[in-house]
């Protein structure tokens, strides 16, 4: 498996924009999204692939996030709230393992994503906001500025 794809890249690059980091902390922290599942979907559009829920549940991905890196995450925040200055090599070194964690769930989401079919009959801009809509649907109020951000770093990163 190779860590290094241009889902990675693309992540990387989104991430960086302004105000994606902190609205995918958000959507992670106050509606349990998987922020590398939101980028994946940016990704898939670029790839004029449609996500599809059924297919992505069943990805090798889906299991490594909820056994390996959701558990590391809440560790590490336990570590975080209970930080004392002995434990700050700790939490550096849980953050960098939870950080390849989520390197290794996006190689996993891009092996799957080779299959997927291409979407020839919708645009980009089309796919972007299908993908985020079927992830979004259940985040009240939230969607609106979600989809506000990040249809505009998606489209941005895919026009560079």
């Amino acid at each position: 498996m190779q860590l290094h794809t241009p889902l990675w890249n693309f992540v990387l690059a989104v991430y960086a924009q302004p105000e994606v980091e902190a609205l995918c902390l958000s959507l992670q922290n106050d509606h349990g999204l998987s922020i590398n599942r939101l980028l994946f979907a940016g990704w898939l559009a670029s790839e004029k692939k449609e996500l599809d829920l059924d297919v992505l549940a069943q990805t090798r991905a889906i299991r490594w996030q909820s056994e390996i890196t959701a558990p590391l995450r809440a560790l590490r925040y336990r570590v975080r709230d209970d930080l004392k200055l002995a434990a700050a090599g700790v939490y550096g070194a849980m953050r960098r393992a939870e950080l390849e964690a989520e390197r290794v769930e996006l190689a996993f989401l891009y092996d799957a994503s080779l299959a997927w079919p291409q979407q020839t009959a919708k645009t980009v801009k089309e796919l972007v906001t299908a993908n985020l809509m079927s992830l979004l649907k259940d985040t009240g109020e939230a969607k609106v500025n979600a989809i506000k951000v990040l249809e505009v770093a998606f489209l941005d990163t895919i026009t560079e």
